[in-house]
């Protein structure tokens, strides 16, 4: 499995006016968590893009298990668990502390520049694969 983690501070202007962040946040937070995980592989977006690889987000998914407050400091924490051909899927745990807070996941299709799905990049399925199987 691949792992990467970012620390955020929950920001009162992501917060309503009970304290709690607002649910849209929690995806935001996932697309921080991960794009350092390509950052940590190595192969940043901008790379991608740069080949002319886009990836769009096909399906996202969040549970909420409890709230997240202003102020908190949560660890948002992104999971490759298995390789696929032409999509990939990201997993993400959102704790603060030792409590589970929300899972979830992004699904992403590789596409060109006009919008046509495409296989990835071969070598970036390379460090997937070395990564998922070390």
């Amino acid at each position: 499995m691949i792992t990467a983690f970012v620390n955020i501070r929950v920001r009162y202007q992501e917060t309503d006016g009970m304290g709690i962040a607002y649910h849209g946040n929690y995806l935001t937070w996932f697309e921080v968590a991960r794009i350092h995980m390509l950052d940590e592989l190595r192969y940043p977006y901008r790379t991608l893009e740069a080949q002319g690889y886009y990836l769009p987000v096909i399906e996202a998914y969040t549970k909420y298990e409890f709230p997240a407050y202003f102020d908190d400091c949560l660890k948002i924490t992104a999971f490759i668990k298995e390789p696929s051909r032409l999509r990939i899927r990201i997993d993400y745990a959102i704790t603060r502390e030792d409590q589970h807070l929300a899972s979830g996941y992004t699904s992403h299709a590789f596409i060109n520049k006009k919008g046509q799905p495409v296989k990835p990049p071969a070598d970036f399925m390379g460090i997937i694969h070395s990564h998922l199987s070390s």
